[in-house]
């Protein structure tokens, strides 16, 4: 008995939706969600062959969803859309059948009309069987002489010339002939749509991308031949993509806004690391121009896209911190510019690299972290994306628990090792201020006992004393938040890197947990200072990047 929580394969590659177990009205979330729950389960380091079919079978249907595609569309098995039987070539003789069989003839074919008395009673081989019997060259130049091709013979071209040509194109490029010949045929749309999905070969591409765009003219050009630009991206300058890119839209007649949205909102991502400025300009204007039609995934799309605008602004800023900097830096570079599986395996590597090198992590990142925040938010968005993929069987804790382990914290903060000491290095401001303001208070009420002094003489005293209270006060507070940085960044720093190495709390929970506990008493101590903590808590980034690393790799565990 198969075990009734195993995929249905046998739905892949014809019926996508019911393998993901969709149905009805479904949109781009509801997919990544059933997908990321079955990659959960089978990793590409795992289960390589399990993976890509479960990915081939995702992007199929995302591709159609963001393009605004009929999901059904193409998913049709390709035996229900094509004559399977091989039109009659020259030369060819019929087979003899049983006598009470009747012939059939083949669809397409120019034979007379089979209801006619006058038609002969004759089958010819199928495309399969004469694969069996002929030399495939025969076959080839059989099927390529024939006047009139149906879209199977095209199919069967691409095939057959894919055996026999040492040219890379030949598939596609019959492929091509075939939409040519017969506009819009599904199935050999989605061939070549297939072909463009899987295809890494760079070799011509720039060519068949431009012979494509002399063929399909329309908006669906977009949708047919996407992640074609996204390897040629990635593989050559980009001056010469933006000289094809152009080349093919100069061939379209009517491209919707819509599916341009969806392209260059998709193309961006990658394209902001290496398309000139001019270029990203006039593509942000240009989409900006038609905002209001975007649905609300890629708008959520389109804001990712100028979070890494922000980030980029400051990425020479932040580059000058060190050899972590420059890591994380290109880890959120390969985010956008790889495909997913690299992404997500250089991210998790980043994250290794990050918690064993922790003394240079706390390095790097001061406290208070200047100009990092936008980097933060950018690596808890991709974090974020990259965890919904990887998740296990690992749980965070409860967060009804957060109140009790923030106590323990608290208390180890204080009651361990330096966090004693300072207790005691905060109190000798404090009691300085306070000394000083006592004497202050005694002077002044020893000049207003004194009545031989004038008024005016006495109210200088009061008022020099009152300025030498206020700088005494600044002073004091000042030299407080000196005392407890160095002690965050020497000892509750530390301690909240180990205690993240354990536990996974949200920084903003912990940090307004710590801030609830100031000034409270438990067990007869009471715990100041925490305020304070909490607030570096909230502003050190090198305690974010750690935290992060921590969580996803235990979730990898």
């Amino acid at each position: 008995m198969s075990d009734p929580g195993e995929p249905q394969w046998d739905l892949l590659p014809d019926q996508p939706e019911q393998f993901f177990s969709l149905s009805g009205e479904y949109d781009v979330r509801d997919l990544k969600r059933s997908y990321n729950a079955l990659i959960k389960r089978f990793k590409p380091e795992k289960y390589p062959e399990e993976f890509q079919r479960i990915r081939a079978a995702y992007e199929r249907l995302n591709d159609a969803l963001r393009y605004g595609e009929t999901p059904h569309q193409g998913t049709i098995p390709l035996e229900s859309q094509f004559d399977w039987s091989s039109l009659p070539v020259p030369g060819q003789q019929p087979r003899d059948l049983p006598e009470d069989q009747t012939p059939v003839s083949p669809a397409g074919s120019s034979q007379e009309d089979p209801n006619s008395e006058s038609a002969p009673l004759i089958e010819f081989l199928e495309l399969h069987e004469r694969v069996k019997q002929e030399p495939l060259p025969e076959l080839y130049e059989d099927l390529r002489s024939l006047p009139h091709k149906t879209p199977y013979d095209y199919y069967a071209l691409a095939l057959i010339s894919d055996l026999l040509s040492e040219e890379e194109l030949s598939f596609p490029l019959w492929l091509l002939k075939g939409l040519k010949a017969h506009p819009e045929e599904p199935a050999l749309f989605e061939l070549l749509h297939q072909y463009f999905l899987t295809n890494q070969t760079i070799n011509g591409l720039g060519k068949l991308l431009v012979q494509t765009s002399r063929i399909i003219r329309n908006d669906r050009f977009y949708y047919l031949t996407e992640n074609a630009w996204d390897l040629l991206l990635r593989e050559v300058p980009f001056s010469r993509f933006r000289q094809v890119l152009e080349t093919c839209e100069s061939n379209l007649l009517d491209h919707r806004v819509d599916h341009m949205l969806v392209f260059y909102v998709h193309l961006l991502k990658a394209a902001l690391w290496k398309a000139d400025p001019g270029w990203i300009r006039m593509t942000l204007a240009q989409i900006d121009e038609y905002h209001e039609r975007m649905t609300f995934w890629l708008e959520q799309e389109y804001e990712f896209l100028f979070l890494i605008r922000s980030y980029q602004e400051q990425r020479e800023e932040f580059l000058k911190g060190g050899p972590v900097r420059k890591l994380i830096d290109q880890t959120i570079i390969d985010y956008c510019t790889q495909n997913e599986q690299t992404a997500d395996r250089r991210f998790l590597e980043c994250q290794l690299t990050l918690v064993s090198q922790r003394d240079e992590v706390l390095e790097e990142f001061d406290v208070p972290s200047r100009n990092c925040e936008t980097v933060v938010y950018l690596w808890e968005t991709i974090a974020a994306d990259v965890s919904q993929r990887i998740d296990t069987d690992w749980l965070p804790d409860d967060p009804a628990t957060l109140q009790e382990q923030t106590s323990q914290l608290a208390g180890r903060l204080f009651a361990e090792g330096e966090g004693a000491e300072y207790r005691k290095a905060v109190k000798i401001p404090r009691l300085a201020f306070t000394l000083i303001f006592l004497i202050s208070m005694l002077v002044i009420m020893l000049c207003l006992i004194n009545k031989s002094d004038s008024i005016s003489g006495t109210l200088l005293i009061v008022g020099f004393l009152f300025l030498f209270n206020g700088v005494a006060f600044i002073i004091s507070h000042l030299f407080t938040d000196m005392v407890t940085q160095e002690f965050y960044l020497s000892w509750w720093r530390r301690q909240l890197m180990t205690f993240y190495q354990s536990h996974w709390f949200p920084l903003p929970y912990l940090a307004a947990e710590l801030k609830r506990l100031n000034g409270t008493r438990i067990d007869n101590q009471k715990f100041r200072g925490l305020g304070e903590i909490a607030h570096m808590v909230r502003n050190d980034a090198g305690l974010w990047f750690y935290s992060t690393a921590q969580r996803l790799l235990s979730a990898c565990q």
